[in-house]
């Protein structure tokens, strides 16, 4: 399943979401209970999500023998997110991503650690509005910095990264990435503490989520990679998506449902 956790100028960019946008006031308080994505070779997976309130438990999909994300709150913050996979068949992956914040409840670190990787991002909001990020392997000693970099917002929504790849090396090398966005209800809206992970993770989560609005495109250094088309409920919350791997990385082709409570 394309990442949906996790699915975060040099020309002309137009955006069309914005955080104070009326439908997204007129929020229903809906939570999204069930996903099913069908893929273009026939394959159907179904996702569902448990919460208490609007916390969000656990997210599991039937795609593996266990393929599932455990969340924690420390009040309504979200603090660590444990993803597990098996396959039942000898591959399994365990992935730890801690979440820490300043006393406004702002993103300030994610630290990511899995079999033979540690990784954490450090924050820094500028007084501009963009929030800069410097990512650093902690696997051994000393450290790292694998990635800079700088994230745009317009309003809470990220809408563009650009990215500086193992700077001050021989491997330097840079990426911009930007994505559109509808003027509807983003599914995870409702979520509590949800949108303040937005940002984590910059150079492990390529593309850019939605956490107001849905996202429509994202293009990688100005070429499009993926796009998606939406229809809608009368609660203007995404119903049926259609996924489109524009460049061929990966990704396949889908076509999605969404259920709420």
């Amino acid at each position: 399943m394309k990442k949906l956790f996790a699915l975060l100028s040099a020309f002309t960019f137009v955006l069309t979401s914005c955080s104070s946008d009326d439908s997204n006031d007129a929020a229903s308080g809906q939570l999204l209970t069930k996903l099913v994505e069908t893929y273009e070779n026939g394959d159907v997976e179904t996702v569902t999500f448990q919460y208490s309130g609007n916390k969000i438990l656990k997210r599991t999909s039937d795609y593996a023998f266990r393929d599932e994300t455990i969340f924690t709150y420390t009040g309504d913050l979200i603090t660590k997110e444990e993803y597990f996979f098996d396959d039942d068949a000898g591959y399994s992956f365990y992935e730890v991503i801690n979440y820490e914040y300043d006393a406004t409840n702002r993103l300030i670190k994610s630290s990511r650690t899995a079999t033979s990787l540690a990784e954490e991002d450090v924050f820094t909001y500028n007084s501009n509005g963009t929030i800069s990020f410097t990512t650093t392997s902690t696997i051994s000693s000393p450290s790292t910095i694998v990635a800079t970099g700088v994230i745009y917002l317009n309003g809470d929504q990220p809408y563009k990264k650009e990215i500086t790849f193992d700077p001050g090396t021989a491997m330097e090398n840079n990426a911009v990435e930007e994505g559109t966005f509808d003027d509807k209800i983003n599914p995870f809206m409702n979520i509590t503490g949800y949108s303040k992970m937005a940002i984590a993770c910059p150079t492990y989560n390529y593309s850019l989520e939605g956490t107001v609005n849905n996202y429509l495109t994202y293009k990688r250094d100005n070429v499009l990679w993926d796009s998606s088309t939406y229809t809608y409920n009368s609660n203007n919350m995404p119903l049926t998506e259609t996924y489109t791997d524009v460049e061929g990385n990966g990704d396949e082709n889908s076509t999605l449902q969404y259920f709420y409570n």
